[in-house]
């Protein structure tokens, strides 16, 4: 049976330099008892303890025992681990990866480029709560500049994302997400609708209260909130009346559950014609149903721009004969056009 020695016991008889040995045992648990030991002890006086013989965890061979380490120095807001922290992001687990992006905010700033690409990583990981953790942070840190990062996922399948994502972009107040949080005032959350109210008194500029006064807007956001028969109503009546005031619940409505709505959607879309829109119609082009995509090609058929003669392109290839010949008709027609724009 293995020894283990009693860490606890050593420390209570404050024999320190014992356990500084103990970092470099050769069993795992040891050396990691032995580091969080010293740590605890130099968060309650850091002048027992050498601080820089503690860095040894930081090499460790075992992940688990490195990655505890590195937490740890992130705690006393080191700067010198960013590369190490952006390493648990990548290949930590779950739970390290959710610490390192929950502890930023208490221990950095965002005056440093590292700090935003750690969270732009986690904002694209694959797991949710790791998501959720990234999306927070950058609203406890207020990174404006990371504020367009957040506008997809107020059109997230999750309905927590969408609410966390609505919540950081009230806290950083930023101008441009207006049009995101006016048309999550029509998400099919109510937590999401009403964060985004508050989202949008806390960002307090004309545009954003003039949202939550406008009668005609306010009107169009209700039919919108009701049946499915209300919200293809009014976003076909959005459409043919040019009502320009509502392109943000067009732009919400394209990520509607039912498929009529995000087919007629696209329909008012075409119609309106606003840069703005080239973003929504670029996703649609991947929808589940096939007439959802041909009609985004015809909407987006309509801006002649590099960017979407590629998308169309792509599109060629899709899996159903309708939307390829579609996708060339258009491919062709806006070469073309570009073609003798350049001459």
């Amino acid at each position: 049976m293995f020894w283990k020695p009693d860490i606890a016991r050593l420390l209570e008889a404050g024999k320190i330099k014992k356990i500084y040995k103990y970092l470099r045992h050769r069993k795992s648990d040891v050396r990691i008892e032995a580091f969080n030991a010293l740590y605890s002890l130099y968060k309650k006086d850091p002048d027992l303890v050498e601080l820089e013989k503690l860095r040894v965890a930081l090499k460790d061979k075992d992940r688990i025992t490195k990655n505890n380490a590195i937490i740890s120095f992130a705690r006393l807001g080191d700067t010198t681990i960013m590369d190490e922290l952006y390493k648990i992001v990548v290949n930590g687990g779950i739970d390290e990866q959710i610490e390192v992006l929950r502890l930023l905010p208490h221990y950095y700033t965002a005056d440093d480029d590292r700090i935003t690409n750690i969270l732009a990583l986690g904002l694209n990981a694959k797991r949710f709560s790791v998501q959720l953790e990234a999306i927070r942070s950058i609203g406890d840190m207020l990174i404006e500049s990371m504020a367009h990062t957040l506008f997809d996922f107020t059109h997230h399948p999750n309905s927590k994302i969408r609410l966390d994502s609505i919540i950081a972009l009230g806290k950083l107040k930023t101008p441009s997400s207006i049009d995101y949080l006016k048309g999550a005032l029509t998400d099919s959350s109510p937590d999401v609708r009403k964060a985004a109210e508050y989202s949008l008194k806390a960002i307090d500029t004309p545009e954003a209260i003039d949202a939550l006064k406008d009668a005609p807007f306010l009107l169009m956001v209700k039919n919108m909130n009701e049946s499915v028969a209300k919200r293809l109503v009014t976003v076909t009546n959005i459409g043919k009346a040019r009502k320009l005031i509502g392109l943000p619940l067009l732009h919400k409505a394209c990520f509607d559950e039912f498929k009529n709505v995000r087919f007629e959607a696209i329909k008012s879309i075409a119609l309106l014609k606003e840069n703005s829109s080239v973003d929504i119609l670029l996703e649609l082009m991947n929808d589940h149903y096939f007439d959802v995509r041909i009609e985004a090609i015809k909407a987006i058929s309509r801006y002649d721009s590099p960017r979407v003669l590629e998308a169309l392109n792509k599109a060629k290839n899709d899996p159903n004969s309708n939307v390829r010949s579609e996708a060339k008709r258009a491919y062709y027609a806006m070469n073309i056009r570009l073609n003798h724009k350049k001459e």
